[in-house]
Formats: structure tokens, sequence, C-alpha cells
């Protein structure tokens, strides 16, 4: 019994200084011969960057309990409204402050598995006249179409090759980055999502057939 690969999903809405509504839905795979009943407990905490691991408590999921039947992916969903959030923003002009959120399964006391998934809490909205806002600020995308590649490299991924790629995108004041022409490293959006580069994560380019 344990978190479905990919198995969480976080959105996050009414997002202000003041508040953010935090959505989690999770999907429970049990793969033992029989139903279980099982216990979901999920905290937040603020991600903290140099350390790699989580800081400070945020808050908790109210807990739940449920049946995972046999055989079978069973869904479960829950919010949680966090009180003066530290908003994600794209860098320099913002920080890109992440939260990590920890699931745990127990079944009879006992824990029988644990899930982090690390999110950032931010609005989005498109104006004509504006731009894109994020957190009701302007952003002006400065940004550059970026290739899967690490130059001499190759194209096996090397990930202080490609945080060293961001640091200096970084110093030219690009805060964009358009993954081309397919889908990026998981390893390459974690690193823009803490070094605070907005991206277009791009999933394949067409040439002579649509």
């Amino acid at each position: 019994v344990h978190i479905a690969q990919w198995g969480t999903f976080i959105t996050t809405k009414d997002v202000s200084a003041a508040s953010a509504t935090v959505g989690l839905e999770l999907k429970i795979e049990n793969r033992s011969g029989s139903d279980q009943k099982i216990e979901l407990v999920t905290e937040v905490f603020l991600w903290d960057h140099k350390a790699g691991k989580p800081g400070m408590k945020a808050g908790v999921f109210p807990r739940s309990v449920i049946t995972a039947a046999a055989g079978k992916k069973t869904s479960s969903a829950s919010s949680l409204t966090l009180v003066k959030p530290y908003l994600w923003g794209p860098a320099p002009a913002q920080k890109p402050y992440l939260y990590v959120a920890i699931t745990k399964i127990f079944i009879e006391g006992k824990q029988v598995d644990q899930y982090q998934t690390i999110f950032g809490i931010r609005s989005l909205q498109f104006d004509p006249i504006k731009g894109l806002l994020v957190n009701n600020k302007p952003v002006r995308f400065q940004g550059v179409n970026q290739h899967h590649d690490l130059g001499a490299l190759g194209a096996a991924f090397n990930t202080r090759a490609a945080e060293r790629q961001l640091e200096i995108l970084a110093e030219m004041g690009c805060n964009a980055i358009r993954m081309a022409h397919n889908p990026p490293a998981p390893e390459l959006l974690d690193l823009a999502d803490r070094m605070g580069f907005l991206v277009m994560d791009e999933f394949f380019d067409c040439w002579t057939k649509g």
C-alpha cells in the first residue's frame, strides 16, 4: 500500500499576501490481496534550499481515514488554508519560496509509506495591457530558448552543469526559459523552481507533421 507514482497533485487558489488555499489530491495504490483501512497524514513545511530539506512547519491537512480497495487505486482530496504564505515569484524582483508537503500512510498505527511533494504558491494573471502579473506584480519576460544539451558535455543530464547554466543566465538578467523542444529533465524543472525562473514547459515541437 503506497502513494502511486506521481500520485500527488497540488493546486493553489485565492492567493494573496494574507492567505492561500492549498488543494491536495492523492492517489493511493493497494497492491495487497485485501481491502485496507488507511490513515492519511500530510504536513506542510517551508523548503530549505540550502539544506535541501524541510524547514519551518507551516500547516497540516485534515487527517483522513479511507478504505483502499485491493488491487486498485483510490483517490483522496483535502484542502488547507495557509495564513501569510511565502509566495513564489521570479527572481530577482521576487523570491522563489517553496514549500514541501510530506504525506504519510498509516495502517493500524504503523507507517507504511512516505512521499514528499515540493510546490510553490503564486497567483498568475494575464492582462492585455500589463502583460503577465505574478502575485499581482507585472513581470517582463527576459528569456531564452534553452535546448536540452549541455554543450561539450552532451545530452546526458548533469545537475551541476545545468545549475551552472542557470547561474550564468541569471547573471545576464534572464528570468524565463522556453524548454525546447521536448519535455525537460525533471531535475531541470526543479532547479528552475528553486532559482526563480519562469518556464514554458514545451511538450514537443512540430516541423513537417502536425
